[in-house]
């Protein structure tokens, strides 16, 4: 397994001492854990307990990326992620805007990337998100036909996320295998592990939408515009936003 350790980096843009503490972290986590399993996960991050948290951090998040890069390898059967302890101050941060201006840097998990942006610039659901097909994007114009419950409604694009969408390969659904889109569970692993990548495993699908509506917020858009683009019916969801 050590070999995939060096194979893991390599596909990496790091500098010298951030290859250096990702080998010794996951040097460290396959000789700790033996076998992958869930009992071996569960004492191995129990071992870190003692640690300061930014050192728990660094390593849950460095051991989260390998385990994605082993399942979608298969060097594993099953797809492992580890949480990651958040302290007092992150979670009284919620609900502040965050710069996740990294979001649009490169990934070793585009598809992710891909949800997460798509959450992010029009507050979209994982499901919505799947049932997108490629006649539903309309580049020249930049927008985006999605239905939700027979409801359908028109989604405004960027630029830069029209470029993006415009790179996918799909024929049918945006993201699909064999022409039928994947389920929502692929679309969380491949969320998660493009989070953990990012340093940013603390964030969820959920929190991503947050931050979208914080950001309509801060652009003086009102309740009942933001609730109308998301779909909702009403603004009752969003009344804590006032």
């Amino acid at each position: 397994m050590k070999e995939a350790i060096e194979q893991f980096i390599q596909q990496k843009q790091l500098s010298k001492n951030s290859r250096l503490a990702y080998t010794y972290d996951l040097e460290q986590f396959l000789e700790q854990v033996g076998k992958i399993n869930d009992t071996s996960l569960r004492l191995y991050q129990s071992s870190l307990q003692p640690l300061k948290l930014s050192v728990q951090k660094r390593k849950l998040s460095a051991v989260n990326q390998f385990l994605y890069f082993l399942y979608n390898q298969k060097y594993i059967e099953h797809y492992y992620k580890l949480s990651i302890p958040k302290d007092q101050k992150e979670s009284s941060s919620q609900g502040s805007l965050l710069d996740l201006s990294v979001f649009w840097q490169e990934s070793q998990v585009p598809q992710g990337r891909l949800i997460a942006l798509l959450i992010l610039e029009n507050g979209l659901l994982p499901s919505e998100i799947l049932s997108i097909k490629i006649t539903d994007i309309q580049f020249d114009f930049q927008i985006l036909s999605v239905e939700k419950a027979g409801q359908k409604r028109i989604v405004q694009l960027s630029s830069k996320l029209t470029e993006e969408l415009s790179r996918m390969a799909s024929e049918t659904y945006l993201f699909e295998k064999k022409g039928k889109p994947y389920s929502r569970q692929w679309a969380f692993r491949q969320l998660e592990a493009f989070l953990s990548e990012k340093g940013q495993a603390g964030l969820s699908a959920q929190s991503l939408r947050e931050q979208y509506i914080l950001r309509q917020l801060k652009d003086k858009r009102s309740l009942h515009d933001i609730a109308r683009d998301l779909g909702l019916k009403s603004i009752t969801t969003l009344e804590k936003y006032r």
